[in-house]
């Protein structure tokens, strides 16, 4: 028989060039990946032995090379159906739970497959070689296809029963491979001299690479681990099949002092030789960097190896780590999840990971999940919720705080303040929803609500009609990072003819050390513009004299925990006094915050500040209240304190 070879070597060809495209691009290193290597590598042998076992006759090296030949390529050959739902078994990581008759269905006909084959230049059953070298079909051949057939037909049966663990277009690509293997095995029986079954398997397989293999998005380019989404998706694929795993969580907490200390680059080289380490205790593909210098690591029905590890790099950690000249030491914080016994499912498991990077402290042990009260994030969420209902609703409320002047004796300012009573979750504490708004971002639609608010409040006239000269808006570093703040401020200002010398807006010493040229640039722009800037909170942050001596500040707000240790003890008193001393001395004006009786005002006026804040003149309260309170509350009322 005349055998036509060029799509052998077509194969080879493609092979070749999915092998080299492998071996360069950025991959997982996970068992997935040795599997696909695994696939590649049978595929491209498979085309060798056909392609030999016709170039080469028995002339040349004799009939037992030729059997040889033969006996290889269908051993070879018969494989790969056979190593494609492995593939798929690794692809929808569940190949650590499939039970024991799915076993024995996956791997007893391959074994019956390869024992007809091996045994073939003995019994004549699949191959035939006569004493001339010439080929010819066994009367047991037909077995061989129906077993392909056989794997092909449980590949497809297996992707769709796991098709909710694996993305739209992987279920596309493995049944599209099985298709293509059909016809190119359909092709070859009815017609044995046109050689395509393994151009058919090459076209599959490159496609499989491109599709499958293209992981990049899965990886985290610092650590070269896997990153959060696959966490989630690998979670979510095991919850799914009832696979029992454990999670060991570790978190570097000083990991930001070290960035600060050493630079970026250093503690991203730590980062990664940390990364490295983990890799020494678990298998490939079980080690996941979950951002905010947390990882995890996996372990499938072996529990007990997590105390084992936890033990371990506990003991590494009081070693210390170099980095090019550098020696430091790090410290971690350790957590154990078991699943399904802690989580039952994948939005428990990221609670727990959630809730354990915000945790400020840990004891020097590893926790267990049962020792984590996850309310905390149940209600992070449900708060998120009702800020994402009273931004569309626009059901914020603002309240005023009256703000008085030592000078003139009077109400001349207040605080704009926000406030938020959900349906659901009824009155949201501002320093609780105000925290979330800053992490998620959705901070800069609350400020821009609450100046909107405050600048309709001072269109209204009726303020300023009784004393009121500006009005303090709380300014978060979020919003100071938009580099357009300036224009949407002045634009909402012109919206409602405000006049920009009756807004103060007020910046944390915390935000204001945080001087990026963004932040810096729009301090100065609001500033130029007329808008009187005001640091609050003084003595809570980073204590940064630049940022004092540099920035246009107008006031100097001192927070009410140094107010209250101040009129508790000396040395507070003196510290705070000599704090007022400098900044009237770099032209700032003082304003004490958290006055709440007539000692504690005296007090203050005696140390010279200001202006005074606090429930001592009134809480803050709506609009409308805050009017009745200034029609109510006169300047005769604080004058002989003032005197």
């Amino acid at each position: 028989m005349h055998y036509i070879i060029h799509y052998d070597i077509a194969s080879l060809v493609i092979f070749l060039i999915t092998s080299i495209i492998f071996a360069f691009r950025k991959r997982i290193p996970c068992k997935r990946n040795k599997v696909f290597a695994m696939l590649l590598g049978i595929a491209s042998a498979s085309a060798v032995f056909d392609i030999l076992s016709v170039l080469i006759t028995s002339d040349m090296l004799g009939r037992n090379f030729k059997i040889f030949l033969h006996t290889a390529y269908y051993v070879t050959h018969n494989f790969i159906p056979f190593w494609f739902v492995i593939y798929i078994m690794f692809l929808t990581d569940t190949s650590s739970s499939v039970t024991n008759s799915f076993r024995i269905r996956l791997y007893l006909p391959e074994i019956v497959n390869i024992l007809l084959i091996v045994t073939s230049p003995l019994t004549g059953w699949i191959i035939r070689i006569d004493s001339s070298g010439n080929y010819d079909r066994g009367p047991l051949q037909p077995i061989c296809y129906a077993i392909s057939i056989y794997y092909l037909a449980l590949g497809i049966v297996y992707a769709l029963e796991t098709r909710r663990m694996m993305p739209r277009q992987a279920v596309l690509s493995v049944l599209s491979f099985i298709a293509m293997t059909l016809i190119a095995m359909f092709i070859q029986m009815i017609n044995p001299a046109l050689m395509v079954e393994c151009f058919g398997s090459a076209l599959c397989i490159m496609l499989v690479m491109f599709i499958l293999q293209n992981q990049d998005d899965m990886i985290d380019s610092g650590t070269k681990m896997l990153n959060r989404s696959s966490f989630v998706n690998n979670c979510l694929a095991n919850c799914t099949s009832g696979t029992q795993f454990s999670i060991l969580l570790i978190r570097i907490p000083d990991f930001t002092l070290l960035m600060r200390t050493f630079g970026t680059r250093f503690s991203n080289t730590l980062l990664r030789n940390f990364a490295d380490y983990l890799y020494s205790f678990i298998e490939l593909g079980e080690g996941y960097y979950l951002e905010d210098e947390c990882f995890a690591l996996t372990y499938f029905r072996d529990g007990g190896r997590v105390g084992e590890v936890y033990r371990e790099i506990f003991t590494r950690l009081g070693e210390s780590w170099k980095i090019g000249s550098v020696d430091t030491l790090i410290s971690a914080y350790f957590l154990r999840i078991d699943v399904p016994k802690d989580a039952e499912d994948t939005e428990i498991i990221m609670d727990y990971v959630e809730h354990f990077k915000r945790m400020k402290s840990v004891p020097d042990h590893m926790l267990h999940a049962s020792e984590i009260n996850i309310y905390d994030q149940r209600r992070r969420e449900e708060v998120e919720k009702a800020i994402e209902r009273g931004i569309e609703n626009r059901s914020f409320s603002v309240y005023y705080q009256p703000i008085y002047s030592a000078d003139k004796k009077r109400i001349v300012s207040c605080e704009a303040l926000i406030r938020l009573v959900d349906d659901q979750l009824g009155n949201i504490p501002p320093d609780e929803f105000i925290t979330l708004a800053e992490q998620n971002g959705m901070i800069i639609k609350i400020g821009r609500i609450v100046f909107e608010e405050a600048c309709r409040f001072i269109k209204k006239g009726e303020a300023m009609d009784l004393g009121i000269q500006y009005v303090e808006v709380n300014l978060s570093v979020v919003q100071c990072m938009q580099s357009d703040l300036a224009e949407q401020f002045m634009s909402i200002m012109d919206q409602y003819k405000v006049d920009p010398s009756n807004i103060c807006l007020e910046i944390t010493e915390t935000a204001a050390a945080y001087t990026p040229h963004i932040m810096e640039q729009n301090i100065r722009l609001l500033s130029d513009m007329g808008i009187k800037m005001a640091l609050d909170d003084y003595g809570t942050g980073y204590s940064n004299m630049s940022y004092l001596l540099n920035m246009p500040f107008k006031f100097l707000k001192l927070d009410k925990g140094m107010m209250r240790a101040a009129l508790e003890r000396d040395k507070a008193r003196i510290a705070i006094e000599s704090t007022i001393v400098m900044a009237k001395k770099l032209n700032m004006q003082i304003i004490a915050e958290g006055i709440e009786t007539d000692d504690q005002l005296e007090r203050v006026l005696d140390m010279g500040c200001d202006f005074i804040q606090g429930n001592y003149f009134s809480m803050p309260v709506p609009g409308d209240e805050f009017l009745q309170v200034l029609k109510k509350f006169s300047g005769d009322e604080v004058k002989s304190h003032a005197n």
